[in-house]
């Protein structure tokens, strides 16, 4: 019969094990130096010679041309934008690639960091339009949660939109459409946008908690980046239009 292991024995061999530990263990005050770095200190050809070509090539894929737009797209503060439009519209075609069921897009002003000039783009400008790692996902969301949705765009006074068309008044939706038809609450809608979207970013709380949420495997910037590049393999330029969307009277 093997002897119960008691309290009692479990402390006084934690008690010896300590004080075996203080007897060896022993804790000594390291000295170190502080070395400043300025513009005196000289660059390391040997580091730099490591580092240059890889720095070229990176440069090079960054400068890099991949489409061209017909004229600026930018993004004022106004209810509809160039950029937001493009953008929308970018996600949404590439969107429905993965998943036919998505029904309309949202992204927000403050996530598109910069916008498009005229003429030549570049790998780097996508880069600066999407400089975040985000995912593409599709959200599967009760009408109770749509009205959140456009109460939210209403709120913004206009926000980044495809699929989705509604007018603005002292920030209340009205005449809002859905894919062609009007917006039925008692439906439920797919939303296609971003992870930090969807995980309550930007004051979105009410798309943490979806009916149902598909990922489709695909980051934004790698959307714009395929249909840039359709684009540029048809010959044609990065357009966009203000349809009027979003329409406001605030």
């Amino acid at each position: 019969m093997k002897t119960p292991f008691r309290p009692v024995y479990g402390a006084l061999l934690l008690a010896g094990l300590m004080a075996s530990c203080q007897k060896h263990l022993t804790v000594s005050k390291s000295e170190y130096k502080q070395y400043g770095i300025d513009q005196q200190v000289g660059a390391d050809s040997a580091i730099i010679r490591y580092y240059q070509p890889y720095k070229e090539k990176m440069q090079a894929e960054m400068n890099r041309v991949v489409g061209q737009t017909e004229e600026a797209l930018t993004k004022p503060s106004d209810p509809e934008t160039l950029m937001g439009n493009f953008f929308s519209d970018a996600i949404l075609k590439e969107g429905l690639k993965k998943d036919p069921t998505i029904q309309f897009t949202l992204a927000t002003k403050g996530g598109l960091r910069t916008t498009f000039p005229k003429g030549n783009i570049t790998v780097s400008h996508v880069f600066e339009l999407m400089p975040f790692e985000n995912e593409l996902v599709v959200l599967k969301l009760s009408g109770e949660n749509v009205q959140q949705v456009i109460d939210f765009i209403a709120r913004k006074d206009g926000e980044p939109v495809a699929g989705i068309r509604m007018k603005i008044k002292d920030n209340k939706a009205y005449d809002v459409t859905i894919g062609g038809q009007p917006f039925d609450i008692t439906k439920t809608y797919n939303l296609l946008t971003y992870d930090y979207l969807a995980d309550g970013g930007d004051e979105l709380e009410c798309l943490r908690h979806p009916i149902e949420r598909r990922e489709i495997n695909q980051r934004v910037r790698e959307a714009l980046f395929e249909n840039i590049n359709d684009l540029t393999r048809q010959g044609k330029k990065i357009t966009a239009q203000l349809d009027g969307r979003i329409v406001s009277d605030n």
